[in-house]
């Protein structure tokens, strides 16, 4: 219930009966047709979060940056009865826009050779002239000014242009320039489209289906009046970066997951994370995000998870957070809003349990960008004995021995990860006294499990870029290294075992994984069974991770 009450939130239902879905679109989305950077659309979002087999197939455009009153039609032929319309110019539209500009009179006519009405211009805005008539199946528009900002001006446009398009066209022709809007401007600092701000407040047609004419309004969103007077409206991208991952969200067995891609999703040099009742904002010492715009983003994914504390930890040039010992720790961070968490939070991701410490340390404890692999893992595993190098906090050995794993091993060269690892198991209630945990490095284990005739199912590689090794002067380096790790590991497999190789290294492709696969393979024929991709709340970041799942003959 409370998942569907944030669906109802971020994209509201405005009507809807057995042929309509109407909802509220909000801006940062494509429709439908081809999938966006994301991987997804809004058409593809709302389908698969309600769940009901249907194809919801857009009825009226509007672009990606674009807001407001939206068709998506169940029923084909009801869709394009209402598109027709669209094109005969029986469909009456609303808008409420932001333009560039003041606007000297309070009523004025688009469309064709029209005087601008800019106050400021070549010619008079107010000057009488005679318009020329209307060709034949020309979109009749009117504007009409609600409030005048500083440079810029609140409209309402009334039209039945088949497109926001033509109306932009309009608005150009008449000496005005929706916000955002920089057709023909080539200047290196032409104003982005992301700052649209263009919403449809009222659709009016003929709905077919219930032979009536009817109409569908939504209120103007109150952050036009923000942007009117030159400032930010930073909640429009917090707001479509959630939609994205509403799969995610509305999975009733994970709470754990990522809300933000700053450098993606519009807000340079932040990331933001929840971790069950908790949201973690990591703010890249960005000297352009003021305490003041922190604390508002706090607030807003405070009221809109209803999660208890929202935290900001700032990091370093380097990436790297203040590290503190404990919450009590001078550096550790404070709420900036909400009511403080403890230490250790326990998160739930597909049915398991595990702790993280997002508030201590360098790192949570867990990396919420391999939940689906974490998945496929506790899948093939019924009866396997199972590798995990680099195991961390033994996350994937979690999930394999969940799904039946005979055997896993688990190394790391940490016994703090291995001890929170084993915590992890008895969170699962899975006996950890049928598993091994061994403190070494991944390379002195693989000769050791050469030596003693180790072999397995399944072996788990996800080494970081870069790792120093348990000796001076050995370390570890993707970039250097992987092709050894793949072969020394490959003597480990089982034959027609499967290993997965994973990297965050973002000069290295996946077609570089499937190179080092086949230059390590020698003579054993292997064959890529799955590469899958990021899971929805990473897919905005596709150079973020890659991974392949090889099996081996």
């Amino acid at each position: 219930m409370q998942s569907q009450t944030l669906v109802d939130k971020l994209v509201p239902t405005l009507y809807e009966d057995d042929d309509l879905l109407v909802v509220e679109k909000p801006s940062g989305f494509d429709l439908g047709g081809a999938a966006d950077s994301s991987g997804s659309n809004l058409s593809e979002i709302m389908a698969a979060v309600r769940a009901r087999g249907e194809t919801l197939e857009p009825v009226n455009r509007l672009s990606r940056f674009e807001s407001g009153v939206l068709l998506l039609g169940k029923n084909p032929t009801i869709a394009g009865r209402i598109r027709a319309g669209l094109r005969t110019g029986r469909v009456s539209q609303e808008f409420v826009a932001v333009v560039l500009g003041s606007v000297s009179r309070s009523r004025v006519s688009l469309g064709g050779d029209r005087e601008p009405v800019r106050g400021k211009g070549k010619r008079r805005a107010d000057r009488k002239r005679t318009p020329p008539p209307k060709a034949k199946g020309e979109a009749n528009s009117s504007l009409s000014i609600i409030r005048q900002g500083n440079r810029r001006a609140l409209v309402r446009c009334r039209t039945n242009a088949r497109n926001t398009h033509t109306l932009r066209a309009q608005l150009r022709s008449a000496g005005l320039r929706l916000l955002g809007d920089h057709l023909h401007d080539q200047s290196s600092h032409r104003r982005r489209a992301e700052l649209t701000c263009l919403h449809l407040t009222r659709f009016t047609f003929d709905h077919p289906g219930r032979n009536l004419r009817m109409g569908v309004t939504s209120q103007a969103p109150a952050s036009f009046d923000e942007v009117l007077n030159g400032r930010r409206d930073i909640r429009r991208h917090l707001h479509a970066a959630l939609v994205r991952r509403l799969q995610v969200v509305m999975e009733p067995e994970t709470d754990a997951y990522r809300l933000l891609t700053g450098d993606s999703e519009d807000i340079k040099g932040l990331v933001a994370e929840r971790y069950g009742p908790a949201v973690i904002l990591q703010d890249k010492c960005n000297p352009h995000m003021q305490t003041a715009s922190l604390r508002a983003i706090a607030h807003w994914y405070h009221d809109t998870l209803g999660v208890d504390a929202v935290y900001v930890r700032r990091l370093g040039k380097d990436g790297v957070a203040a590290v503190a010992d404990s919450p009590t720790d001078p550096r550790a961070p404070k709420p900036l809003v909400g009511r403080p968490a403890p230490e250790d939070l326990e998160i739930s991701e597909c049915g398991l349990k595990y702790l993280v410490r997002p508030l201590v340390g360098s790192s949570a404890g867990l990396f919420l960008d391999h939940r689906d692999n974490r998945s496929r893992i506790r899948s093939m595993a019924e009866g396997k004995t199972v590798l995990n190098l680099f195991a961390y906090t033994c996350g994937f050995s979690v999930a394999a021995a969940a799904g039946g794993a005979e055997r896993t091993v688990s190394v790391d060269l940490s016994d703090k990860n291995l001890e929170w690892g084993l915590d992890n198991f008895r969170l699962n209630g899975l006996d950890p006294t049928r598993h091994e945990f061994i403190r070494t490095d991944a390379a002195e284990y693989l000769r050791r499990a050469e030596k003693l005739g180790e072999r397995f199912d399944l072996i788990i590689l996800d080494p970081p870029t870069f790792a120093h090794g348990r000796k001076r002067g050995r370390s570890f380096s993707v970039a250097r290294d992987l092709g050894d790790l793949v072969r020394a590991s490959l003597s480990r497999l089982e034959p027609g075992g499967v290993m997965m190789i994973s990297t965050n290294y973002r000069r290295m492709s996946v077609t570089s994984l499937r190179e080092q696969v086949k230059r390590c393979a020698g003579r054993r024929r292997f064959r890529i069974i799955a590469t899958p991709r990021l899971p929805a709340d990473f897919a905005v970041d596709p150079d973020h991770a890659k991974t392949i799942f090889v099996r081996f003959a």
